[in-house]
């Protein structure tokens, strides 16, 4: 199973999926910031995003087949293409979970997407509460205990 955590900028993807690896004791976890450091993608614009997506798209798929009975990815990016994390869903047929986090904080602004396309996750979260609580938040709405 893939889990896609996905939502501007701050809005805790990170935070939370680290703490959702964790819980699933998976290894298996793409994490944008990571990821774009791995390639050198200093492209915040569109073609730079559609880029480091794709390539984590292309990782996911990899690593989920390997895993297939017996792992999880968890991928934490802004992911704002509707298209791409549709792409993702049709490699990886009934094995992608979208987790949409939404935040009203400021941080990050400079790097958030104009035309992000929320689409229609599987979950949505806000995200403004304190780690612990939106951490319980997610485990119950994945009904993981």
């Amino acid at each position: 199973m893939i889990y896609v955590l996905y939502g501007q900028p701050a809005s805790g993807k990170t935070t939370l999926g680290k703490l959702l690896a964790d819980k699933l004791s998976t290894p298996f976890t793409i994490d944008g910031d990571e990821f774009r450091s791995m390639f050198e993608n200093r492209n915040y614009g569109r073609e730079g995003r559609e880029e480091n997506i794709k390539s984590a798209n292309a990782v996911a798929t990899y690593l989920n087949k390997k895993t297939q009975s017996a792992g999880h990815v968890v991928v934490s990016l802004v992911n704002p293409y509707l298209a791409l994390r549709g792409e993702l869903k049709r490699n990886n047929p009934g094995q992608v979970t979208e987790i949409l986090l939404k935040s009203g904080r400021e941080l990050r602004k400079e790097y958030h997407v104009e035309d992000f396309e929320s689409g229609n996750p599987d979950y949505s979260l806000n995200t403004d509460q304190e780690v612990g609580y939106t951490w319980s938040r997610l485990k119950n709405l994945l009904k993981i205990k």
